[in-house]
């Protein structure tokens, strides 16, 4: 009998040891302190191109039949976007941000008298950026553009064959504080942008030629993560 009575008390411990569940593995996670990323914002560093479409004021002096004219830009950018949206979204996804660019950027506008007169920039523009949709900001701010050269040389105005009037477009020069407001719109995560502009001339191109450029900008950029902070 004592026989048989430890070997039931052998055989109930062995299936109560059985029973246990198995410890759980590793999951990765290491107990102790765990360091929560605080970074909210992100600046991105990219390349853009777009096709301008530039018009001019009329000029008091002569009718020089100006015309809207099409050209291009192109440059980089560097941009912020400032918190997150919710607590849990990435960083960058707040409803604020900014952007400085750096584009050559040229202007064409066609007359009745000569080839188109093409102005020729450095651009800097410096916006201020709002998300009212996760993908989609308006943005304002101002344009500071220096000329770089412009074309042709003289504009020589005739009526039947007779000269009226020639104007030295080469000689323009100096800068232009354009205030700026668009529409753009990032794809998703890819990094690709689409954007669309205005610039408002509000510099005469020369004391005796008192007229202002203004341009619609369409363009597309692609842009990556610089750091996020």
């Amino acid at each position: 009998m004592k026989k048989i009575f430890l070997m039931m008390v052998a055989l109930g411990m062995l299936t109560t040891a059985s029973a246990q569940p198995a410890p759980k593995a590793d999951s990765g996670k290491k107990s102790g302190v765990v360091i929560k990323d605080v970074r909210k914002s992100v600046v991105k560093l990219g390349v853009k191109a777009g096709v301008n479409f530039a018009s001019m004021s009329s000029y008091d002096k002569v009718d020089l039949g100006l015309k809207s004219g099409t050209s291009f830009q192109a440059g980089a950018l560097l941009s912020a976007r400032f918190g997150k949206r919710t607590k849990a979204s990435d960083p960058g996804t707040g409803s604020f941000g900014a952007q400085v660019e750096f584009l050559y950027m040229q202007n064409s506008i066609k007359n009745d008298y000569a080839d188109a007169i093409k102005l020729n920039y450095f651009a800097a523009p410096i916006l201020g950026k709002w998300y009212f949709l996760p993908d989609f900001n308006v943005e304002a701010g101002i344009c500071i553009a220096t000329m770089l050269s412009s074309s042709p040389d003289m504009i020589e105005v005739t009526r039947d064959g007779l000269p009226m009037a020639k104007i030295p477009t080469g000689k323009f020069k100096g800068f232009d504080f354009r205030p700026t407001v668009g529409l753009a719109y990032t794809v998703g995560n890819t990094g690709l942008g689409l954007g669309a502009r205005y610039y408002f001339g509000t510099s005469d191109l020369a004391k005796d030629f008192p007229c202002k450029v203004n341009t619609i900008e369409a363009s597309v950029s692609y842009s990556f993560d610089l750091f996020k902070f």
